[in-house]
C-alpha cells in the first residue's frame, strides 16, 4: 500500500447513480472498492486491485479527481488569505 501523505481530503462527494452500482456488486467487490477509494485520497495513488474490482474503482475515479481538485485549490486559496474579493458579502 502506497504511502498516507500528510495533507489529503478527507473526504469525497460520491455520485447518487454511483449507489446502484455499488449495489449490484458482490459484496466482498463493493467493500475493496469503496476501501481503495478511501486509499486513493490518503495517497494519491490508485490502489493495485483485481481486474473486476479495477474496473468498478474507475467508475468512481472522476468523483475522487474532484475531491482531489477541490482539495488543492482550498489549500491554494488558505495561502493567499482564504476568500478571494468578491466572494460572499458580508452581513
Amino acid at each position: 500500500m502506497a504511502e498516507t501523505k500528510e495533507k489529503h481530503p478527507s473526504w469525497f462527494k460520491m455520485k447518487a447513480e454511483r449507489r446502484q452500482l455499488i449495489k449490484e456488486l458482490p459484496a466482498e467487490t463493493a467493500q475493496n472498492v469503496l476501501l481503495a477509494c478511501l486509499d486513493y485520497l490518503n495517497t494519491g495513488e490508485i490502489p493495485d486491485l483485481p481486474a473486476m474490482d479495477k474496473i468498478a474503482f474507475s467508475a468512481f475515479f472522476p468523483d475522487l479527481e474532484e475531491a482531489w481538485t477541490k482539495y488543492e485549490k482550498r489549500i491554494q486559496a488558505g495561502a493567499l488569505g482564504g476568500r478571494p474579493i468578491g466572494g460572499r458579502p458580508k452581513g
